[in-house]
């Protein structure tokens, strides 16, 4: 029997789309903070010197003209510029497994590691991402949502507008085959982790994450022999408790390696594993606001930012 078959009685609520950050441009005091902390980090390198990042991916195409801007996409140039930048800044990219066996063992991780993750696994982390990172030699971890593994359907979460429409190629917002999935392990540099089965609105409903986390992990395990995966919750913030400390401890009971959120956080060696923030790389960085976000400074330029409007009011 099948993961699929065995869960098929299984009836989970609906799908509800969560509104997520689109495209965007920086403001002018933005701009400024970034400013700041990129030149705080070229001077003083990084801030926190007994932490490292997780940096945090989606979509990697280039824009389709005619079309809304692609959320949650960085174009395959701009990837490309974003990594090889911190190689050459001398930044070390791990993969998801080794800095949780050195985080287990409490071996040290050098400060400049950094690990690099995509959530819901689009096709084009195959097609666009792929030659990009073995070009580089910089492994990565997808994180699946398991119920549109070869599905010919946007992802319901996508909230990019040109999803599914005539004239935009599929490889834009299709999810992975199983197929794909299977090469992309069999690259050497790719991980696969849980994202959820259904990529749905769990908040306040841990009991629902467990038995739809049931379901991803028997996905991984059928499709792909992986056991106990590494996972990040879908949205992931826990201001707005999609990574609450309910749905943790389902986390922590459901047979994960860990459990990631979305917060803009960097790990150190005293972090909760099922607490690991990560960093957005976002269509308006460059590989020099990366390692100034690998830094730490990024964080604190925003802290005094807010820290100097309040002093206003």
């Amino acid at each position: 029997m099948s993961a699929n078959d065995s869960f098929r009685s299984f009836n989970p609520a609906p799908i509800v789309p969560v509104e997520r950050k689109p495209a965007r441009k920086a403001d002018f005091k933005e701009q400024a903070a970034r400013g700041v902390a990129v030149a705080l980090n070229e001077i003083w390198g990084p801030y926190n010197r007994t932490a490292f990042g997780i940096l945090m991916y989606h979509r990697v195409i280039d824009p389709i003209p005619g079309q809304p801007q692609p959320t949650w996409n960085v174009s395959p140039a701009q990837f490309e510029e974003q990594l090889s930048g911190l190689l050459k800044r001398g930044f070390d990219p791990w993969p998801l497994q080794r800095v949780l066996e050195h985080h287990e063992k409490g071996w040290t991780i050098p400060r400049r590691v950094f690990v690099v993750t995509f959530d819901d696994g689009y096709q084009n982390n195959f097609t666009r991402a792929l030659p990009i990172l073995q070009k580089l030699r910089v492994p990565a971890t997808i994180f699946l949502a398991t119920r549109y593994l070869d599905s010919n359907e946007p992802f319901p979460s996508d909230d990019w507008l040109a999803s599914g429409t005539a004239g935009v190629s599929p490889e834009a917002w299709q999810p992975l085959t199983t197929d794909e999935c299977h090469q992309l392990l069999q690259s050497g540099l790719i991980e696969l982790g849980a994202h959820t089965h259904s990529h749905d609105d769990y908040r306040g409903k841990p009991d629902y994450l467990r038995t739809d986390l049931q379901q991803c992990c028997a996905v991984l395990r059928d499709k792909f022999n992986i056991e106990r995966p590494t996972f990040a919750f879908p949205y992931g913030t826990k201001r707005n408790g999609f990574a609450g400390a309910d749905l943790v401890e389902a986390a922590r009971h459901s047979d994960l390696r860990c459990s990631l959120t979305t917060e803009a956080e960097l790990v150190t060696t005293t972090t909760d594993p099922f607490d690991w923030g990560r960093l957005v790389a976002e269509d308006i960085d460059t590989s020099t606001t990366l390692a100034a976000k690998l830094g730490g400074w990024i964080s604190i330029a925003k802290k005094l930012k807010h820290f100097l409007m309040r002093q206003k009011r």
